[in-house]
């Protein structure tokens, strides 16, 4: 009996050293295929402080007169947190950029001041408080109201956002306090653990937003607010457009999950005679860590993301006769690569668009 006791404790014991020696092997090739003996610099993109405008009295960066004067075309933008902006200058939201283009093409320079691009977006909205908030927008004088949607905002909340909160359920992995003086000596545990993370993240996410879109509770809520919303808009005379937003937090590629949701949001639009336009196209291929306002952390657009998102809903309103064409009618152009003034003769070695 106790010559086998001490045989299997000799072979626990050898089974242990070969246990760890494996560790360390699989520690050790780890850190030779990684490159772990090189520091990776740290940097950080997003600005240092944020310049609001003086007499703004919220951090949409808004400055206007709640009381619109007569000679100006004011456009609403009712959104989310794609549309705040956040991480990100004020004038860097794409309704600001939707602005400035505008300004540019007015035919004076007293009339660029004569047309205003209002950011109504509150991160954590959904579609049910942006109705609410197209009261006030209409209230304000706006001329045009554009609805940024995306896909969370079949969301049902009982309260209102006034922020983000929390961190992002979705963001990247996070080791618990009793792993966070081990991971800095194990790499290759941090590595698995995170691949396992990244794995079951990316499911979740998907599977998310899905249920968002098939639970009776969550669409009827969305349907129903974007209903609310339009018999508004035609009640008070006001055009409204909607401007759909792809999500940022998988790759826009082939394999994108979420077609059919971006689907069901058109024919809903289409059902309520609402002129739509979606951005998935915009953005197709490219590469999320040029898009993305803090790279696999924060899924929300950057400065890249919002630019784009302007030009392209600035051309797609110029087929609609909501702005005055006065602001619709700046010289565009595929190539500025040349600082010298375009004449009669040299335009037409520039190739212009439209």
């Amino acid at each position: 009996m106790f010559r086998v006791i001490k045989s299997a404790t000799v072979l626990l014991f050898m089974s242990l050293i070969g246990l760890v020696f494996a560790l360390v092997l699989v520690e050790g090739l780890y850190r030779l295929s990684s490159g772990m003996g090189s520091r990776v610099p740290i940097w950080n993109d997003r600005p240092v402080a944020y310049i609001n405008p003086k007499n703004a009295t919220t951090l949409q960066g808004n400055q206007y007169n709640p009381r619109k004067p007569p000679e100006v075309y004011r456009i609403a933008v009712l959104g989310d947190s794609f549309t705040f902006a956040p991480y990100m200058q004020v004038d860097d939201a794409f309704p600001a950029r939707l602005e400035r283009f505008l300004r540019m093409s007015a035919d004076s320079n007293q009339q660029s001041s004569h047309i205003e691009v209002i950011n109504y977006g509150v991160p954590g909205f959904s579609t049910s408080h942006e109705a609410n908030e197209a009261k006030r927008a209409v209230a304000e004088g706006a001329d045009l109201l554009i609805l940024q949607i995306t896909l969370n905002d079949p969301q049902r909340k009982s309260y209102q956002p006034t922020g983000l909160t929390g961190k992002n359920q979705f963001g990247p992995y996070e080791p618990p306090q009793t792993l966070k003086k081990i991971l800095p000596y194990w790499k290759s545990l941090g590595y698995f653990l995170e691949r396992i993370h990244n794995t079951n993240t990316h499911s979740r996410y998907i599977e998310y937003y899905h249920t968002l879109f098939e639970e009776d509770a969550s669409w009827n809520s969305f349907k129903g607010s974007v209903e609310k919303l339009a018999k508004f808009a035609r009640k008070k005379n006001t055009p409204l457009v909607a401007v759909v937003f792809p999500l940022f937090g998988v790759p826009l590629d082939k394999d994108y999950p979420f077609h059919p949701l971006h689907d069901k949001v058109q024919l809903l639009l289409e059902a309520e005679n609402i002129p739509n336009t979606d951005l998935f196209r915009l953005y197709e291929n490219i590469p999320l860590e040029r898009i993305q306002v803090i790279p696999g952390a924060d899924f929300h657009p950057n400065e890249i993301g919002h630019r784009l998102a302007a030009e392209a809903i600035y051309d797609w309103l110029a087929g609609f006769d909501y702005i005055p064409k006065a602001y619709m009618q700046a010289p565009r152009f595929k190539a500025r690569t040349d600082i010298r003034l375009l004449d009669q003769n040299r335009i037409r070695e520039v190739e212009k668009l439209g």
